[in-house]
């Protein structure tokens, strides 16, 4: 969405910082409007990220130097999550893109906020599995 890799992580972290601040003020939870939604109340249980925790992005960017100033940044991807135990005990299907991609997008559900790209269809998946949770859309932006 930015011209270059630094300005669009500096995006990236603005949005962050006014979700952590909405996540900090919730003292009521609402849903989505979808049947049968039951609010998430671990949103209200569970404290807030810091302001210099880590945080986790889901990208397809394969350019090693962009990767670097992305992780630079503060960011941690799959890559950094996934330990060679992991790799021996599920073996090659956890090296399959689409298997990753589920576990990706379980980890984008249940996380405190969520930030994305309003074009893309990944962030539509997990707006859709988010409200079937029941988490407060005040904890999600798409741009």
């Amino acid at each position: 969405m930015e011209s270059t890799v630094e300005a669009h992580v500096e995006r990236v972290k603005d949005r962050l910082r006014t979700g952590r601040e909405a996540i900090a003020h919730l003292t009521v939870i609402a849903t989505y409007d979808f049947e049968g939604a039951k609010p998430d109340m671990e949103q209200i249980t569970v404290p807030p990220p810091l302001a210099d925790d880590a945080f986790y992005v889901a990208t397809d960017e394969r350019d090693p130097d962009a990767l670097q100033v992305i992780s630079d940044a503060g960011a941690i991807m799959m890559s950094d999550l996934l330990t060679m135990e992991d790799r021996r005990a599920f073996g090659w299907p956890l090296m399959i893109t689409d298997v990753l991609a589920l576990v990706e997008q379980a980890l984008l559900v249940h996380s405190a906020f969520f930030y994305g790209h309003g074009m893309s269809s990944l962030a539509g998946v997990i707006t859709n599995l988010r409200a079937a949770r029941g988490a407060d859309p005040r904890t999600m932006l798409l741009d």
